[in-house]
């Protein structure tokens, strides 16, 4: 079964890719780049919510839909504005 996705955050540090995923289930899927040589991009890893920084809970809430921000908000935790 598919996870339904809440908020993607895209992002670009320089040529690089910083992508967040957030799914309804609380898993964060991450796309990035390390460096622009072979074997540094297009990477992933799934994290917890406790993974992340609260500048990058602050991206996906930022990134929700307007219907999905209060969800996103208590999924990511109540501490985060």
């Amino acid at each position: 079964m598919d996870k339904k996705t809440i908020s993607v955050s895209h992002k670009m540090n320089g040529l690089l890719d910083d992508d967040y995923t957030l799914f309804e289930d609380g898993t964060v899927l991450h796309e990035f780049d390390k460096h622009t040589y072979p074997g540094g991009q297009n990477l992933k890893e799934t994290l917890a919510i406790s993974d992340l920084s609260d500048a990058i809970k602050q991206r996906l809430i930022e990134a929700a839909s307007e219907e999905n921000k209060q969800l996103v908000r208590e999924i990511l935790g109540a501490g985060v504005d």
